[in-house]
């Protein structure tokens, strides 16, 4: 493989995008944040940025080693590679996660049916397996947020067999494929919302069909992250064509696409629109400019990214901990428990308790970042090339 540059400019938006998923995840437990407006419920569409530009930089990372053939040693490294990124966070928070919960459980703390109504024997194995949003459950279970990592797995898998024959499509054909990823979110908003399945222990949680929404995850989710992988591939495409490189290559285009994604999620447009613009924030932070050089090469920012994985499978662990000690020091007669969610509280108490989150799982994923995340994957990374010298020092003798 050819030395591969580094898109500078992409890593603080992935810390950004992150630490949105974070504030949105509070605003679900401490009570809304903000009134009169639909951006922080509709910030789930930030896992929509991170699979839209995983295939961006997948493409940018690891195309030329599938641009012909798919032979097995390249698969097999490319899996590996893959596997060393983010395995040993999604395990490490999965053991974390259910030692919590074991222990919840013999503390005698009450099960909380929205955070765990799906945790089993059966939902560990198929966490193991990153199985866990191949609609084998009604619901999340355990690490919340690692849905995600289950059906960006999958889609690593089928990634090899794509490059080819995406490489070789005009440029009618790119624009048909990139219709095709819209095609399959409308597909999901009038299809597949409707039909999605609740466990009956949490009746107050529906998606409403109104709400125009691509929001699935444990059900059917692996069709909404294709959708965002395979239109980051078209533009990783449209990158090396230099599309609109003239136009997008702007700060204040760049500015102009993050007001119109914002604008979008504050009126609550269909989230099909709303992705729209996700392709010209990428491109227009890939293609850079002084401006945009300069805001994202500071260091805060750059650490921002380079945490961003760990942040965003940190944050959920930390979230049922808390959840648990208050729920320990504060116990409550289950009898008299409403049937539905806690009344929300006034909105200094969320923020104050947003800020405090926010500080606390910064400074624990810059622990896991530096102390598991970089050195598991060093690890299995050098096993992978020792073993791959080994056999090929074997073969030649």
């Amino acid at each position: 493989m050819k030395p591969v540059t580094y898109f500078s400019n992409l890593t603080p938006l992935r810390g950004i995008a992150a630490l949105l998923t974070v504030i949105f995840h509070v605003s679900l437990m401490a009570g809304p944040l903000v009134n009169h407006t639909e951006i922080l419920g509709r910030m789930y569409l930030m896992v929509d940025f991170f699979f839209v530009l995983s295939g961006f930089i997948m493409c940018h990372v690891y195309g030329d080693l599938f641009s012909g053939e798919v032979t097995m040693p390249a698969f097999k490294k490319f899996t590996i590679a893959r596997f060393a990124r983010v395995y040993p966070l999604h395990f490490i928070t999965l053991l974390y996660t259910v030692i919590l919960f074991y222990l919840s459980e013999k503390l005698g703390i009450p099960k909380v049916p929205v955070m765990q109504v799906e945790n089993s024997g059966y939902s560990i194995f198929t966490n193991l397996l990153l199985l866990q949003s191949m609609n084998l459950h009604h619901w999340f279970s355990w690490v919340h947020a690692s849905w995600s990592i289950s059906t960006e797995w999958w889609a690593y898998m089928v990634f090899p067999f794509l490059v080819k024959p995406f490489s070789k499509l005009s440029s009618a054909g790119k624009i048909a494929v990139t219709s095709l990823c819209f095609t399959g979110y409308l597909f999901i908003t009038f299809i597949i919302i409707p039909i999605v399945s609740f466990p009956a222990e949490i009746p107050f949680v529906k998606i409403n069909p109104a709400s125009l929404s691509v929001n699935v995850a444990y059900q059917f989710g692996f069709i909404r992250c294709l959708c965002g992988f395979v239109l980051g591939m078209m533009m990783y495409q449209g990158f090396k064509a230099d599309w609109g490189k003239k136009i997008l290559g702007n700060g204040y285009v760049f500015l102009l696409a993050i007001l119109g994604l914002f604008i979008s999620m504050h009126f609550g447009l269909p989230d099909a629109i709303t992705i729209g613009f996700l392709p010209f924030v990428l491109l227009s932070a890939a293609y850079g400019s002084p401006s945009i050089n300069k805001l994202f090469s500071a260091k805060p920012l750059q650490k921002l990214g380079d945490w961003s994985f760990s942040i965003y499978l940190v944050h959920q662990p930390l979230l049922f901990t808390i959840g648990s000690i208050v729920s320990y020091l504060n116990p409550v007669n289950p009898n008299n428990q409403p049937a539905g969610p806690p009344p929300a509280p006034g909105m200094l108490i969320p923020w104050g308790i947003c800020v405090g989150f926010i500080a606390l799982t910064l400074i624990v994923s810059s622990l896991t970042y530096r102390f598991w995340e970089v050195p598991a994957r060093r690890w299995i990374n050098s096993k992978s090339a020792k073993r791959d010298n080994v056999a090929a020092v074997a073969h030649k003798v």
